[in-house]
């Protein structure tokens, strides 16, 4: 079954997963004329950029924080209005509570130089929306990627914010594509522009779902409750049967990775091969009351990002509100070890755990191996966009950063759907 190209009429198309990621393949989709049924099985919009509110404060609990790659956002939140304002800083600590200086020997000892130079040489268009067109040439282990090209620095100045991230230690098998994509949307590696007024990291005022809740509010057919029970491709459609009915469409968009959807898809073996190849994080979100820490900045706890052998330690927590002792904290590992090591942890550094309002448990950053990607697992995953009418949106082909996510399903809309009534892609804005 070929990809849809043939009508230049209105398509019907599902979006399954209203995650940034979805809502933005929506939001283009509409926007060119086509008709557009969102099905998300939680009972709220946002997926992974989640907020909840504690005593009148909005605490993000995954994704927030831009910086000034985050473009395609930045034009999102300018055309909705949403109001930003700049994060907090950022501190490293150790595991007493010290303060430490990050390092930045990379961009001083020449490595900057030689990673710009290899970058022209070697993967090119890493800027760009996607993943697969740099995959084989990045697909080594990280730590031995940078020791080939003489870029341990580069761990030094960017390892902490990666691992504090959810990406994984650098001393585990994690291909070096996802750390340098990282490394770039960090914007330190070239000068870019300044963003709504802000100079440099800005957020979202009164949380970072704010801003997908207006997308969902613009668009035509959101349903959130509804629970995916099985999605059935034809040669003349789909049919995507929920808990609450079936949904007719031309077309599916899977905005939920592919090894999530694989229980009520109709997969073929190639989808069945490459949703067995998928791996991801256990990375928890704590939401929680803490007295006796640091406050009015997102800390980096070194010593629990150097190694795998620390995970379900702490590698980071954030207090956003001047006055309040609710932080979010980030952690590594199995659910049930998670509370007990924050408790230790806390204390450690100086502090007591109070409170713990909330715990989210993230299926994180799905990605696949070095072998893999060197076997073009990204390529085969982008073949398949089009096929038996299903496209992929999401962490897996685009990476796991909202810009990232965002880019990547605006382009993939502008790409594979003509504007309705023209048959020329959709440019967006």
């Amino acid at each position: 079954m070929q990809e849809l190209r043939t009508s230049t009429g209105p398509q019907a198309v599902a979006v399954v997963g209203a995650g940034p990621s979805g809502l933005a393949v929506a939001r283009e989709l509409e926007r060119a004329g086509h008709r557009v049924t969102v099905l998300e099985e939680r009972d709220t919009v946002a997926g992974k950029c989640q907020s909840v509110h504690v005593d009148g404060h909005a605490y993000d609990l995954g994704g927030h924080i831009c910086t000034n790659r985050y473009e395609r956002l930045a034009r999102l939140l300018n055309e909705l209005d949403v109001e930003t304002e700049r994060t907090s800083r950022y501190r490293v600590l150790d595991s007493a509570g010290r303060a430490l200086r990050q390092s930045m020997a990379f961009l001083r000892d020449g490595g900057l130089e030689r990673y710009r130079a290899l970058r022209e040489r070697e993967f090119p268009r890493i800027g760009e929306p996607g993943l697969a067109h740099s995959a084989r040439a990045l697909a080594a282990p990280v730590a031995d990627w940078l020791a080939e090209h003489g870029l341990r620095s580069m761990a030094e100045s960017f390892g902490t914010g990666y691992t504090a991230a959810g990406y994984g230690h650098l001393d585990d098998d994690i291909p070096a594509l996802y750390f340098v994509k990282y490394a770039e949307m960090t914007g330190l590696l070239d000068s870019g522009p300044e963003l709504l007024g802000h100079p440099g990291d800005f957020t979202v005022v009164g949380g970072f779902a704010t801003l997908w809740r207006r997308v969902a509010e613009e668009l035509k057919d959101v349903r959130c409750g509804v629970r995916v029970t099985s999605v059935e491709r034809r040669e003349d459609g789909v049919r995507v049967h929920t808990d609450s009915g079936p949904v007719e469409a031309d077309a599916v968009v899977l905005a939920v990775a592919p090894d999530r959807i694989l229980p009520v898809l109709d997969a073929t073996d190639e989808e069945r091969d490459l949703a067995a190849r998928i791996r991801s994080n256990a990375y928890h979100t704590t939401l929680a009351a803490a007295s006796g820490l640091a406050e009015d900045a997102f800390y980096f706890l070194a010593a629990h990002t150097t190694s795998r052998e620390t995970a379900g330690h702490c590698v980071s927590y954030h207090h956003r509100y001047p006055g309040s002792d609710v932080r979010t904290f980030y952690s590594y590992g199995r659910p049930d070890g998670v509370i007990p090591m924050l408790r230790e942890d806390v204390t450690a550094l100086g502090g007591r755990l109070e409170e713990v309002h909330l715990r989210r448990e993230w299926a994180f950053m799905p990605h696949f191996g070095s072998a893999d990607l060197r076997d073009g697992a990204l390529d085969r995953l982008d073949a398949l966009q089009g096929r038996h009418r299903t496209y992929y949106v999401g962490g897996l082909p685009a990476f796991e950063l909202v810009e990232c996510a965002v880019a990547h399903a605006q382009d993939l809309a502008r790409r594979h759907f003509p504007a309705a009534g023209t048959g020329e892609p959709s440019t967006g804005t």
